[in-house]
């Protein structure tokens, strides 16, 4: 049977969601070491001096990683929200990654309108509101620490678009559950 070009493009696109969860999940234990580099002063950090860390002996450089990730980007509070938040917002998007692959997957199949589309839609809705609530944590605890101009920044952009996105989610999965009862009753109907 031939395959039709919905079917090629959410195999197309369940393949990019693989891919993307595939290399975003080993990166995800990095978080803390990228909340405690944000923190730096940027002339002294420079790229040879970061190599030189795993020049003599790759031991060392993991360990001294290891430290950073476990221990020194928890010791400032800017740090250890930055990195909080870095983790929630990379959990919760490859489980709506997942929800995703398994909504493609049944679109791939030729059966989009299923009763449990509707429900992985409202579980990727809920990864959306715990983004809202983590983006709304950093963004009023930089307001108290730096001022309004915590306002301006790419976090507080978070609290809007993942409520949005939420939304969406919950009205998707409406219609999904709506046109999968409505299928269900015209498959009856002969």
């Amino acid at each position: 049977m031939q395959r039709t070009a919905s079917q090629r493009l959410a195999d197309l696109l369940s393949g990019l969601c693989v891919l993307v969860l595939l290399c975003g999940l080993p990166l995800l234990p990095l978080a803390p070491a990228l909340a405690y580099f944000h923190f730096q002063d940027p002339a002294s950090i420079r790229f040879d001096q970061l190599m030189a860390t795993f020049a003599y002996d790759t031991d060392d450089g993991l360990g001294n990683l290891l430290q950073i990730i476990l221990w020194e980007a928890w010791q400032s509070p800017d740090r250890a929200v930055l990195a909080l938040f870095l983790l929630l917002t990379g959990v919760c998007g490859g489980i709506i990654l997942v929800q995703g692959i398994r909504i493609l997957s049944s679109v791939s199949d030729g059966t989009p309108f299923l009763p449990q589309n509707a429900v992985y839609l409202r579980r990727a809705a809920r990864p959306c509101f715990l983004i809202t609530a983590g983006a709304a944590g950093r963004t009023l605890f930089t307001l108290c620490r730096e001022g309004a101009s915590a306002l301006l920044s790419y976090t507080a952009l978070f609290v809007p678009v993942s409520i949005m996105f939420g939304l969406l989610f919950l009205v998707m999965s409406a219609l999904f559950h709506q046109a999968a009862e409505l299928k269900a009753e015209n498959d009856l109907t002969i």
